[in-house]
């Protein structure tokens, strides 16, 4: 698996990870923690966030369909929910719905997933597979 180097981490959710279940036509549903603190020159957020996905998307090799989400922090909280294993009331300051970036180019979404309702409660249980420790 290959990320782009902006990349701080891959969370696995979904009935691939924790949660368990999976069908055998199921997808893994990955979200790739994405710092976008500094962006590389020209590259507007949909564009950088765009090509994150895509060099995964490419370089992806499994038989197992890889569903991706760019996260990226809106809240100055630094994304700290992904960091857990189940939902802490007292972690989230900020309530916990729509809190954090999302970007997808596969499922029928081709850009930024705004006003979703996302809930941050409802995405346990997940697991972080990777960490850039750079």
């Amino acid at each position: 698996m290959i990320v782009h180097r902006s990349v701080q981490g891959i969370i696995l959710h979904g009935s691939r990870g924790l949660a368990g279940g999976y069908r055998p036509d199921s997808d893994v549903d990955l979200s790739l923690i994405v710092s976008t603190n500094q962006l590389p020159n020209g590259l507007e957020l949909d564009g950088f966030l765009r090509k994150v996905i895509e060099t995964t998307l490419d370089y992806w090799q499994s038989t197992i369909e890889a569903d991706l989400a760019a996260i990226f922090d809106t809240k100055n909280c630094d994304l700290k929910c992904f960091d857990k294993t189940t939902f802490n009331e007292k972690a989230c300051k900020i309530g916990g719905v729509d809190c954090f970036g999302i970007y997808k180019i596969q499922k029928g979404f081709n850009g930024f997933v705004v006003g979703a309702g996302t809930q941050v409660k409802l995405m346990y249980p997940c697991l972080t597979i990777w960490r850039n420790n750079t």
